[in-house]
Formats: structure tokens, sequence, C-alpha cells
């Protein structure tokens, strides 16, 4: 008896270990654009990010340096879109503020046809926390103005975004 108790064990054991499946953490391949605002999420599904080359060839001073700007879109059709410049190539992790000419956010809410900008805003910061040849993410909060029928400053909580990016010259 005691035998079989031992063999009956060891099977539910053997089968039990055998039965479960490796489970992959597929969680970094996630792209998104998410935030609170007015008590609000907002959550844009695999955003576009692009990196320009700066332009030293032309007469235009406003394309010398980096650009990277990364867009998406909510599924009730709300616009984000982000807008980084760095001195140099490649763009590094850091933070961006936007009261440096370049760095802004715009947002372009459809259910209430306002437009939200950081441009004037002192506390408003883009943050990148990791950025490689393939992808960038990051975090973003401050508070933005409404363009649009003149509504108070308005504040973003808990942005975070995660995007491939692809460089093109300008």
């Amino acid at each position: 008896m005691r035998i079989l108790v031992n063999a009956m064990l060891s099977a539910i054991v053997l089968l039990s270990i055998s039965c479960t499946k490796d489970k992959k953490d597929d969680s970094r391949q996630r792209r998104f654009v998410s935030m609170k605002l007015d008590n609000r999420i907002y959550l844009s599904e695999n955003p576009k990010g692009t990196i320009y080359v700066p332009n030293f060839a032309d007469e235009n001073p406003d394309n010398d340096y980096p650009k990277m700007v990364l867009t998406g879109q909510t599924y009730n059709g709300d616009q984000l879109s982000f807008t980084l410049v760095a001195p140099t190539l490649p763009f590094t992790p850091g933070r961006y503020p936007a009261t440096k000419k370049g760095n802004s956010m715009l947002i372009m809410l459809n259910s209430t046809y306002a437009t939200l900008t950081s441009e004037g805003s002192t506390d408003f910061a883009i943050t990148i926390t990791r950025i490689d040849n393939v992808s960038v993410e990051g975090t973003f909060t401050g508070t933005l103005t409404e363009t649009t029928g003149g509504g108070g400053p308005r504040a973003v909580r808990d942005g975070a975004f995660r995007a491939i990016v692809t460089q093109i010259s300008q």
C-alpha cells in the first residue's frame, strides 16, 4: 500500500510539473502612450516615433538640431503629440522640460474639441528613461493650458510612453 501511495504522489507531481507552460513576458513589447487628465485615463496604442536628423545644408535654422516626434491616437480619436530636441545625436535618457525651446506636448481632444499645449508651462517635462536604436520609453507630467475656449490649466499625471522610433533626415 505504501508503495502504491508513493507511486501515485510521484506521478501527480511529475504530471503537474510537466503540464506547466513557460509564460513568456511580452509586456516590454507593448507600445503605448497613457496618462491621466482631469481624472480621466487616456490611452493610445502603438504610437509612432520619428527622430529627425539635423540638416545643416539649407538656410532654415529650425532644423539644425535633432528632433524626436512621438504621435498617437486614442480609441476616441484624441490626438497626442510630443516633440523633443537635443543638442546632438543620439538622444539620451534624461529630463526634457517644456521650458526649453522645442520640447512640447500637444493634445487635441476630440470629445470636447479642446486643444491643450505645454507652451508656457513652467512645470511640464518629458523624461526619457530608456532609449536605443529601436525604441524609446519614458514618463511625462505637468500642467497644460487650453488654447481653445479659454479653459484654465489642466494637470497631466502618471503619463508614460513606449514607442518604436525610426530615424530620417529633415
